[in-house]
């Protein structure tokens, strides 16, 4: 959970594109925002490599070397893949936090009035049992799925970022 809660460099990468991109429109330098993001990207296929090696290091303990050849373009496919992934796991991750805390604590306080076309049924009791079950389901589930896409990522970082010790 802690890797994939710990904020990925891709994640980053887009939030201080928004902010940078957004200053730069709003100050009237319109031009910069393609600079920005070649800026970006370009800090991305410097650090991005090295910062997936290290959180899988400190993470898992395993050390991953440099990969020699084909970095570009093994650097390229890693970077859109994990992605994807990374922003998976973490709303996995988060989503667990959010829904098990409110839906596990549904039966305390969700007994208020409801109208009779309630979601979960037509009394109070169908409405706390649904969204107490849904809340148990996600106890469950969201912990293996966030595993699950942590090992593809690892899986990941060790074919297209380097070779493990």
């Amino acid at each position: 959970m802690l890797f994939a809660l710990f904020l990925p460099l891709p994640l980053a990468l887009i939030l201080g594109l928004q902010v940078l991109m957004k200053a730069a429109y709003d100050s009237g330098h319109k031009a910069l925002g393609p600079l920005i993001l070649l800026g970006a990207l370009g800090a991305v296929a410097v650090a991005g490599p090295a910062f997936e090696r290290m959180r899988l290091r400190v993470f898992f303990g395993e050390t991953v070397l440099r990969r020699r050849t084909g970095r570009l373009r093994n650097g390229a496919v890693f970077f859109f893949v994990n992605l994807v992934l990374t922003a998976l796991s973490f709303a996995a991750a988060v989503g667990w936090i959010i829904v098990s805390a409110r839906n596990l604590t549904y039966p305390i306080w969700g007994w208020e009035s409801y109208p009779t076309d309630a979601w979960g049924g037509p009394t109070p009791a169908g409405a706390v049992a649904l969204h107490f079950a849904s809340g148990v389901v996600a106890f469950f589930v969201l912990p293996w799925v966030v595993i699950h896409i942590t090992r593809w990522q690892c899986a990941m970082v060790r074919r297209h970022l380097g070779e493990s010790v």
